[in-house]
């Protein structure tokens, strides 16, 4: 049994653990306009994206392990190119940084987000992103209080009128 809250690199062998990590994080969000048109391949298109993600030298995922030998929590990070009039050129974005409910106020996200820092510095990048949903009240709360900035917002207009989310119950 591991020692619950050490954050390493994601493996293969994770690959389901981290897709019904994902399931959930879905879920807590389903209200958010950008997750409500989830395609029925959705899981598998995921699960395609994570083992990419663990693959491909210019993208990880970090897991926090439970105690239990699970997951308790992930975060993706990946090189991207920055819009070519604007500095710096690349920058880590970090996206779906989640911690299960049941563990939080713990520090284990500060946890995840100084393995992507290292990991950033790994790659001579000095700025990251965070990508969170604008509804998401607390986590753009919590980015606040660790020194994140707002940059931009992102609205969307939809032009014709939404089928019914996947996730509704």
């Amino acid at each position: 049994m591991s020692e619950g809250g050490a954050v390493r690199p994601a493996e293969m062998s994770d690959i389901e653990e981290l897709v019904a990590m994902w399931t959930r994080y879905m879920r807590v969000h389903a209200l958010n306009p950008a997750y409500r048109r989830i395609r029925d391949d959705a899981l598998d298109i995921r699960g395609r994206l994570f083992r990419r993600h663990i693959e491909e030298a210019t993208s990880a995922v970090f897991v926090l392990e439970a105690e239990d030998g699970g997951l308790d929590g992930m975060i993706v990070c990946l090189v991207e190119e920055n819009e070519p009039l604007f500095e710096p050129r690349r920058y880590v974005r970090i996206q779906t940084p989640f911690v299960r409910r049941e563990v939080r106020r713990r520090g284990y996200l500060r946890r995840l987000l100084q393995a992507t820092f290292e990991w950033a510095v790994d790659w001579d990048i000095d700025e990251v992103r965070l990508f969170l949903g604008s509804d998401n009240l607390i986590a753009n709360a919590v980015a606040d209080d660790l020194g994140f900035e707002p940059i931009e917002v992102v609205r969307r207009y939809p032009l014709r009128p939404e089928p019914k989310t996947n996730w509704e119950d």
